[in-house]
């Protein structure tokens, strides 16, 4: 199948000339991991982070991925939210690539299909429990933590308290939602500077109950990206990509282009390929 370009400058319409990329810039990979979400940030020579990890079974396609970009050490490691296809394929992958930070937002789900493994990992890795005010640099890449506050309590409701990132280089601005949807998005909005962003991955695989008309308004991005496979919940609702819509947000989907990547330049001008 021939690969389908899609040129975004920041600031101009669809459709623009391609933009011209530079060595210091950086790769989003939004992986199609079927229903599920495993996200690549890597700048080669700098830094190379992975955000959620799949269902169980997807190391391997992940590994493959590692291994083309030539990524040979996993540097930051950041699991949104203890449900298991964000946190299942974290098991294969380290077995076989070097994780030099391994972080959570410290919940517990034991009645999750595989939470053993995956909390076994927490002493065999260097760990660390991350929430709203943490920030880092990866290479040269800006992360914070929007969510949660560790004093929020959503009891069992552990997309609530699952992990929102935003991500910053240079004038640009990827948010990461994980599936933080419902009461926890509205909290989010409250309590956190949630800044612009040129893209957005949707929470919650773009349920119904994500991507409120208050957060659209509040990010105000050009892009989405929904990581979805077949599921039971119903995403990405007609609702969500009706508000895209409206919006004039343009979204891909990886259960319709398969994985999918981002692009930014060294000035922040970015493009998406699938």
């Amino acid at each position: 199948m021939v690969r389908r370009l899609v040129y975004v400058i920041v600031g101009l319409i669809l459709g623009a000339p391609m933009v011209v990329m530079g060595a210091e810039g950086f790769s989003a990979w939004f992986v199609d991991v079927g229903q599920g979400g495993a996200t690549l940030l890597h700048q080669p020579g700098k830094c190379a982070m992975l955000v959620d990890a799949g269902p169980i079974g997807s190391g391997t396609r992940l590994n493959k991925l590692f291994e083309r970009e030539g990524v040979k050490r996993l540097d930051y490691v950041i699991i949104t939210h203890p449900h298991k296809d964000h946190y299942g394929g974290l098991k294969s992958i380290a077995r076989k690539m070097p994780i030099r930070e391994f972080s959570d937002n410290g919940d517990v789900n034991i009645e999750e299909r595989g939470f053993e493994d995956y909390s076994q990992l927490q002493y065999d890795l260097p760990y660390s429990v991350i929430g709203a005010g943490d920030s880092w640099m990866c290479g040269d890449l800006a992360v914070d933590v929007l969510h949660p506050a560790a004093d929020y309590d959503s009891g069992k409701d552990y997309n609530s308290r699952s992990l929102a990132l935003n991500v910053s280089y240079r004038g640009f601005s990827l948010l990461l939602m994980g599936d933080l949807a419902g009461p926890g998005e509205k909290q989010m909005l409250r309590e956190s500077p949630v800044p612009l962003a040129s893209v957005i991955q949707l929470a919650h695989h773009g349920a119904e109950d994500s991507t409120s008309p208050e957060l659209l308004k509040r990010v105000r991005p050009t892009i989405a990206v929904i990581s979805v496979g077949q599921n039971d919940i119903g995403a990405p609702s007609p609702e969500v990509l009706g508000r895209l819509a409206e919006n004039k947000v343009r979204a891909f989907r990886t259960d319709i282009e398969g994985t999918i990547r981002l692009l930014v330049a060294e000035n922040g001008n970015f493009r998406v390929t699938h």
